[in-house]
């Protein structure tokens, strides 16, 4: 795993963060996240410093987490502020706490540097909030993958036309050849099927009476968002922006964050710009996509599991343009983060 840590990740949707512990491993490590009485989150490393161990098994009073073993308490920015068997408090009584912040429904944290966490650096998801789109947010996902096999999948409309038959899929796209574009680390993979028939969704939704011409871009910003754009319109239409929000179109983000090596959560939302505040069909089109995920995480599964039985070098073939890419920029990435000076790990929540 490639780590670049100096980046705002997501943690968890900010429905699933309350006036209790919550438990989850980030990048191999356990923390806890709750919301203070104020509202705002808080994060630390779920691991007391005197005996191990986790503070999510102990008690949560006012802002302060009690352990469960000796009863040792923690502020929010990981500072010890009462042992009960002393009245000193040893330098070393601290807990790592990790900067966060709420947005897009979703709670972010930055597991790097605290003193480069920037809220202003936070991806902007175009879009979300825009009276003219909907938002159709996911239930938390956790694929049984690593987080680079996952992007390699995010930058490959080719998968779609095998993985996604009942969906997103469509035979008379697998001759048609991909462009891939590439500026710093953002990468952009995708391509027009004219004169295509509806692939599942678009024929329920699109209402189209004939022939479309359909597009599907995949894009990653690296290291952990992701937008798939997908849409169509009649064919032989003109292909602006507002001919292509006049039908059928859909962005669909990811927010990815390593738990392991080989296990990723996944939080997806969908925006959509056509049957506004139509309930039924943000229904069905969620449980579409649901399947339509459930379907990567099944292949990427197997796929992983298979990744320590593999000898020799990978055959490679030319859709795996954007795939040999994307793992390079991470390479990059990496190394220019291992060599960039460290601060202190534990710091005030902004």
């Amino acid at each position: 795993m490639e780590i670049i840590r100096n980046r705002w990740y997501a943690a968890a949707w900010g429905q699933e963060v309350g006036r209790h512990m919550l438990s989850r491993s980030f990048f191999g490590e356990k923390t806890l996240l709750y919301r203070k009485e104020n509202g705002e989150v808080a994060m630390l490393l779920d691991r007391c410093p005197h005996k191990g161990a986790p503070l999510s098994l102990g008690e949560l009073k006012g802002d302060v987490v009690a352990c469960p073993y000796h009863g040792l308490e923690f502020d929010c920015s990981g500072k010890c502020v009462r042992i009960p068997s002393q009245s000193a408090i040893p330098p070393t009584a601290k807990v790592k706490a990790f900067p966060c912040l709420e947005r897009y429904g979703i709670v972010w944290f930055w597991p790097g540097d605290p003193a480069a966490a920037d809220a202003a650096l936070l991806f902007h998801f175009e879009h979300y909030g825009a009276p003219e789109w909907e938002v159709l947010q996911g239930p938390y996902t956790h694929f049984p993958a690593s987080i680079e096999n996952i992007l390699d999948n995010l930058v490959d409309p080719a998968h779609t036309t095998f993985v996604h038959k009942k969906t997103i899929g469509g035979a008379d796209a697998s001759d048609v050849p991909l462009t891939v574009e590439q500026n710093g680390d953002t990468l952009v993979v995708g391509r027009w099927i004219e004169q295509s028939e509806p692939v599942p969704i678009m024929r329920k939704y699109g209402n189209f009476p004939g022939l479309i011409d359909r597009w599907q871009y995949y894009s990653v910003f690296l290291p952990n968002i992701s937008l798939v754009d997908m849409g169509a319109v009649d064919a032989g239409t003109p292909r602006d922006e507002s001919s292509r929000n006049g039908r059928y179109r859909t962005l669909s983000y990811a927010a990815l964050t390593p738990e392991t090596a080989d296990t990723t959560h996944y939080f997806w939302f969908v925006l959509r710009c056509f049957a506004l505040g139509d309930e039924q069909v943000s229904k069905d089109m969620r449980q579409a996509y649901i399947e339509t995920f459930d379907e990567d995480r099944a292949l990427l599964g197997a796929i992983q599991r298979n990744c320590d039985d593999m000898l020799g070098t990978p055959l490679r073939l030319v859709i795996d343009n954007a795939s040999i890419r994307l793992r390079r920029a991470l390479e990059r990435m990496a190394g220019t983060e291992a060599t960039a000076p460290r601060t202190n790990d534990v710091c005030n929540h902004p």
